[in-house]
């Protein structure tokens, strides 16, 4: 391989990287600044979540540079420079497992609380959000011992590719899981149906996308570990999951402003006999009240805090009280 050609492969590929990691890095900042004017009355949580990853992908940017200046400026003309892993590079690892467990922490809780606490489902993502982080920090550590890629590849390659592949096992159960509960929750509810549909294919190209980019970091790492390809592609992957979780929370601000009212038709045939018998309205005033009645709806909105869960029998049973109430009134 000729000289320009390696360093398009390596430092030209660790520039592209860093270049698109800032541009994702820029989206965030949008998302994050769009957040805080939209939800100002928003949960705690959330806010303190959306800030920590802001934080957390500021510093990932900053560790990306720094790299990246070290082997194309501070390095300029060494080509030998490129077997060299600086601290900064390191670090990125520490920091893309960090970002990677606040975003599926996130995640895990939601599953969580659509499952009705199923700690069977939500203990294994934990475990493997634990071990993806404990795989990173080996990873980091033996960077910054071993300062060269040629010594961190003889020895702890598999490492690094073991963490990325429970980073996709991740992705992959956290997807499966958050489609199987929204699908459920949309089974039997048609005035519903077009908002869940939205989060569905949402959370499907949410979780196929950071898995896709893993997965392409994986197989460039062991088709061709002598260049910077597969570290271009990794730079991007903190930026994938933390836009994820903005575009979560933002996309709320998109259900709440729809221009069609989602609802459920609940249509209570007894309630309506009641009410006809009770009036003495002629029969053709009781089948016109009835048919009225029979289209009237129950607004059940997507929970505003993002867990997307619905208690509809709870909600049907107040109503039904409400009505009995009104019809206990209007006998006295």
């Amino acid at each position: 391989m000729s000289a320009s050609a390696e360093i398009r492969s390596t430092i030209g590929a660790a520039v592209a990287g860093c270049m698109t990691s800032v541009a994702l890095s820029a989206v965030l900042g949008f998302q994050t600044f769009l957040y805080f004017q939209i939800f100002p009355a928003d949960a705690m949580r959330y806010k303190v979540l959306v800030a920590w990853i802001w934080v957390l992908d500021a510093a990932h940017t900053i560790l990306i540079c720094t790299a990246v200046w070290q082997y194309a400026i501070d390095n300029f003309g060494n080509n030998a420079i490129v077997t060299t892993i600086f601290p900064a590079l390191a670090g990125t690892v520490a920091i893309t497992a960090i970002t990677t467990l606040s975003v599926n922490i996130f995640y895990g809780w939601r599953i969580h609380k659509m499952s009705k606490q199923n700690w069977w489902l939500t203990i294994p993502i934990i475990l493997l959000c634990i071990s993806r982080v404990g795989l990173a920090f080996v990873t980091t550590a033996e960077m910054i011992i071993t300062k060269t890629f040629p010594k961190f590849a003889a020895s702890f390659n598999i490492v690094l590719t073991c963490g990325m592949s429970v980073s996709a096992a991740t992705d992959i159960v956290v997807s499966a899981a958050r489609y199987y509960y929204l699908r459920h929750l949309k089974q039997g509810y048609s005035g519903t149906q077009e908002v869940v549909d939205a989060v569905v294919v949402f959370t499907i190209n949410d979780g196929c996308l950071t898995c896709a980019v893993v997965l392409a970091a994986i197989a460039c790492l062991l088709r061709m570990p002598g260049n910077f390809i597969w570290l271009g592609i990794y730079f991007t992957i903190a930026k994938f999951y933390s836009n994820s979780v903005l575009a979560t929370l933002n996309l709320r601000n998109w259900y709440r402003h729809r221009p069609r009212t989602m609802g459920i038709p609940l249509p209570r045939p007894a309630t309506l006999a009641l009410q006809t018998a009770s009036s003495g309205a002629p029969r053709s005033l009781g089948k016109r009240s009835a048919s009225n009645e029979m289209h009237s709806r129950m607004e059940v909105f997507v929970d505003q805090q993002v867990e997307y869960n619905v208690n509809v029998d709870d909600l049907m049973h107040r109503r039904d009280d409400e009505d009995e109430h009104s019809l206990n009134n209007r006998k006295s």
